[in-house]
């Protein structure tokens, strides 16, 4: 009697630790499955595939504050190039504000959406106030060097004609929480166009898992 008392607490364990093991194979390979069969991705920006990795940079906020590569995981970050000196510069922040209060309802995409607006020379004053609009804005300056070699990593090359109409709306980059050029939008999608792919890409893992670099 006394054996039989004994295997029935291990025979209840081994049946438990099986059911375990079934549960956690079905989904892992359920997820798995769900990741390699979702279907295709339209956005009305350009998404980039496979996800360009950033390489390292150093630039300064309005407080002098170093902002690097490192400042980029674990958020979306809409990214411009343009002087706050120009109208070029207002316009982006504006629709880069706007894209981002579109957002409001959705709040965790929210909570983690940061925009950036980089150029070689911002006046410092006027970047600390246009930083005061919102928390989640970052006015960068940098030296010229450093400038022209993040916009290269996103493939931002202005053409003579671009770099002379100052009044031109500059495109935006998103980078993904894990540090990568994901999508670009030029100045023609409507920030109500941006803000819809932004959740979509959001709710799209695959599109941030590793196996998608």
């Amino acid at each position: 009697m006394f054996i039989k008392t004994q295997r029935r607490p291990l025979l209840r364990l081994a049946m438990i630790s099986g059911a375990i093991g079934l549960f956690l194979v079905a989904y892992y390979w359920g997820h798995w499955y769900k990741l390699r069969t979702a279907p295709p991705l339209h956005i009305e920006g350009v998404l980039v595939r496979p996800a360009q990795q950033l390489p390292p940079f150093e630039l300064h906020d309005a407080l002098g504050r170093p902002f690097t590569e490192k400042d980029l995981p674990e958020h979306w970050t809409l990214l411009a190039f343009a002087n706050l000196g120009q109208a070029r510069g207002h316009l982006a922040i504006t629709r880069m504000v706007d894209i981002y209060n579109r957002l409001a309802d959705h709040d965790e995409l929210h909570r983690e959406i940061q925009l950036v607006l980089a150029a070689e020379e911002q006046a410092p004053q006027l970047a600390r106030e246009f930083s005061r609009l919102s928390p989640a804005l970052h006015v960068l300056s940098g030296k010229a060097e450093a400038i022209e070699q993040l916009r290269a990593a996103v493939g931002d090359a202005p053409s003579p004609q671009a770099a002379a109409e100052k009044d031109e709306e500059a495109p935006i980059f998103l980078i993904d929480p894990k540090g990568r050029l994901l999508a670009l939008f030029t100045g023609e999608e409507q920030p109500a166009a941006v803000a819809r792919d932004l959740s979509a890409l959001a709710e799209r893992p695959d599109l941030l898992s590793s196996e998608q670099q």
